[in-house]
């Protein structure tokens, strides 16, 4: 059998509220599709090539201060950290270097699910 992966389709985040929507959408998404459900809402956005599926659920656990097994983070790409992060006024963690030397810094949502904006 053969399989061909062609790029990431979309990520998943359960979430409590629609301030993470409009937090995603200060970073560029736009929403594409919304669906209310009995149990949560389900939204689709869009930019830069990602889709992004929230489950709007208030009632879903919080989550705790370990990480949990899982997706750890969301990793955007941006020309310059700095422009971005005063452009956006965002508060941020220390700008890093990855792996290779590439800079990066981390954000967060307001549920704390962390985004890396990534040079």
């Amino acid at each position: 059998m053969y399989y061909m992966i062609t790029g990431v389709h979309h990520v998943a985040f359960i979430v409590s509220s629609e301030d993470c929507i409009r937090f995603f959408e200060k970073l560029g998404f736009s929403v594409i599709f919304k669906k209310n459900r009995s149990y949560d809402t389900v939204i689709l956005m869009e930019g830069y090539g990602i889709q992004i599926e929230a489950f709007i659920d208030p009632n879903h656990p919080a989550k705790g201060k370990i990480e949990p097994l899982g997706i750890r983070h969301i990793a955007l790409k941006v020309d310059d950290v700095e422009k971005t992060i005063e452009e956006l006024k965002l508060d941020v963690e220390p700008i890093n270097s990855d792996w290779v030397g590439v800079r990066y810094c981390n954000i967060t949502d307001p549920d704390g699910n962390v985004i890396e904006l990534h040079e």
